[in-house]
């Protein structure tokens, strides 16, 4: 039977549900992410997240990361993934299908997989329905451009973050390597705070890039 906090998160998937957040570099706003879930025509799940630079970054080095997960309700496992890449002169598109045998589908080749594959975002999702006590941790193997990685999640205990959307009591995790492989590019790394409470929401993602620290900040929720 599943426990409260799960039936609390998916109740909130069967509405839109998008949260908001302000981009930067420790106290220097640089412009906004969103990270949005809706079921679609098909009744799927869906994930769209959208990191774009300001104006004034974007003569600088301008971002323009788009993503679209379809994923399972179930585990937040991926069935689709379709990204677009823009970060200064680095571009990229990528598309990929999950077929019901874990086989990863590209326009021009078939890679054989036999394990339940995430995003990072997808990651997220599906830590909201975990037990997230210090020292808990998470297996996943994450869905690269045409590489998969192995990678740990671990819960590192309580913290009180402020953002622009209030001050909330969170869960810290943690990923690293099973492998002592990089598990983002450029050597970078991804923290998160989750609210400790029975929405798990993503308060707080601080992302290490190669032009440093990038932090999501939470502004506001829209239900």
């Amino acid at each position: 039977m599943p426990n409260k906090l799960t039936i609390i998160i998916l109740i909130s998937f069967l509405f839109s549900e998008e949260f908001i957040y302000n981009l930067g570099f420790k106290f220097i706003n640089v412009g906004k992410a969103t990270i949005s879930s809706e079921v679609n025509s098909d009744n799927e799940l869906t994930i769209n997240t959208l990191v774009a630079s300001s104006k004034f970054l974007d003569r600088l080095y301008k971002v323009r990361d788009q993503i679209k997960l379809t994923v399972n309700p179930d585990d937040f496992s991926l069935k689709k993934i379709d990204k677009k890449v823009h970060e200064g002169n680095w571009r990229r598109d990528y598309s990929a299908v999950i077929d019901s045998n874990s086989n990863i589908i590209t326009k021009d080749k078939i890679i054989e997989n036999d394990k339940l594959l995430f995003d990072p975002i997808s990651i997220i999702y599906n830590l909201r329905n975990k037990d997230l006590t210090k020292g808990k941790k998470y297996e996943y193997h994450i869905l690269g451009i045409d590489e998969i990685k192995s990678l740990t999640i671990e819960a590192q205990g309580k913290e009180k973050i402020k953002v622009p959307a209030g001050k909330y009591n969170c869960i810290k995790v943690v990923p690293y390597s099973n492998n002592g492989e990089d598990i983002f590019k450029e050597n970078g790394y991804m923290t998160a705070w989750f609210s400790d409470d029975g929405k798990r929401i993503p308060v707080k993602i601080e992302l290490k890039t190669n032009i440093g620290n990038m932090i999501l900040k939470l502004k506001k929720i829209i239900p």
